[in-house]
C-alpha cells in the first residue's frame, strides 16, 4: 500500500465502525493504486456508491456515481446542461461517462508529505451534502 493510502487506513481506523470501507490494491498498476470503496446516502434508503483513488501521484480522487446508466439520447441534452449548471456553481466536476453514468468527481492535490486524510474526508462530506441537497433535481432532469 503506498504512504498516502496508509495514512487514509489509518484515518479510516479511528472513525466509528458505521464508517464501512472496502480497500482493494490494485495490482497491475504502476503508481501503486488503492481503492476505498463505499457508498453515500443520496435520499432515504438509497445509497450510491464512493471511490477515493490514492496511488503516488500527487493526486487523490474522490467519486461519486450519483447515477448509473441514466443518461440517454431522449434526456442526453437536458442532462448535459444540467451538469454544466452544477458545474458553474459547485467545485466538483459533474460528468456523464461513456456508459451513461453520472459522475461527480473532486481531486486532492498533495505528495505524501502533505497529504492529508482528513482533508479527503471532509471533501467526502461536502460531496455527499451537495449529493443530498441537489439529487431531487438530479432524478427530475434524468426522467425528463
Amino acid at each position: 500500500m503506498n504512504q498516502k493510502a496508509e495514512k487514509f487506513a489509518e484515518m479510516l481506523k479511528k472513525l466509528p465502525d458505521d464508517n464501512v470501507f472496502e480497500t482493494r490494491e490494485i495490482e497491475d498498476d504502476g503508481g501503486h493504486l488503492v481503492l476505498f470503496q463505499s457508498s453515500l446516502e443520496a435520499k432515504k434508503d438509497l445509497f450510491v456508491p464512493l471511490g477515493v483513488f490514492i496511488d503516488d501521484s500527487m493526486f487523490t480522487v474522490v467519486r461519486v456515481a450519483a447515477m448509473l446508466d441514466a443518461v440517454n439520447d431522449g434526456n442526453r441534452a437536458q442532462v448535459r446542461d444540467f451538469l454544466a449548471e452544477m458545474n458553474r456553481l459547485y467545485k466538483f466536476k459533474h460528468y456523464e461517462n461513456d456508459d451513461g453514468d453520472i459522475l461527480i468527481d473532486a481531486t486532492i492535490p498533495a505528495d505524501v508529505e502533505h497529504f492529508d486524510p482528513e482533508a479527503v474526508a471532509i471533501v467526502i462530506d461536502m460531496i455527499w451534502d451537495h449529493l443530498k441537497e441537489q439529487y431531487a433535481a438530479l432524478e427530475k432532469v434524468v426522467q425528463g
